[in-house]
């Protein structure tokens, strides 16, 4: 497994320029469970490493206006998961989570465990969504509704649950699992 880095490790950026101001290129080789695992320092930092690099390049090609397109969830755009399972928001603070039920729901049927990595939620006893989220939540930020939408008599409409997990950082995550 290579990881292809826009500059070596250990080395400044500045140091890593040719005259044409372009930055070098080196393919890393990887050990298998250390360096691939989440937890590993350089993954940490590879998306605002990406960033930086992005906008270092559109300001040597002249694109400094240009926008990076929007990570999955943002502006309001829910993506939608595990052909439909649950669909998902996301802003810089939180990360919202909308799962639909089939069936009249009542709270006490629900259960939602929420740990720094991971969401689970089970209804009547029945795991039916298990998430290991792309970085770390904090499981004293995070909340959980039940939602009726449609019509107001007793058998209209679909009921959601709807689950508000506060991140840990304040960033966007590029997607919601990892």
């Amino acid at each position: 497994v290579k990881y292809v880095s826009h500059h070596p490790i250990n080395i400044p950026l500045t140091h890593t320029r040719t005259q044409k101001n372009k930055p070098i290129l080196k393919n890393i080789n990887f050990q298998l469970g250390i360096d691939t695992s989440p937890d590993a320092k350089w993954l940490q930092g590879a998306m605002m490493e990406n960033l930086q690099y992005q906008t270092e390049m559109n300001s040597l090609t002249g694109k400094n206006n240009e926008v990076q397109p929007s990570n999955d969830g943002e502006d309001g755009v829910a993506k939608t998961e595990n052909d439909g399972l649950y669909s998902w928001t996301q802003t810089d603070e939180e990360v919202e989570i909308v799962l639909p039920l089939t069936d009249k729901v009542v709270s006490k049927d629900v259960k939602v465990v929420f740990r720094p990595k991971v969401l689970k939620v089970k209804y009547c006893g029945k795991e039916v969504l298990d998430v290991d989220f792309f970085s770390r939540i904090d499981p004293d930020g995070c909340t959980w509704t039940l939602d009726k939408s449609g019509d107001d008599d007793d058998d209209g409409g679909v009921m959601k649950v709807i689950i508000t997990c506060e991140k840990v950082d304040e960033v966007s995550w590029p997607r919601l699992t990892f």
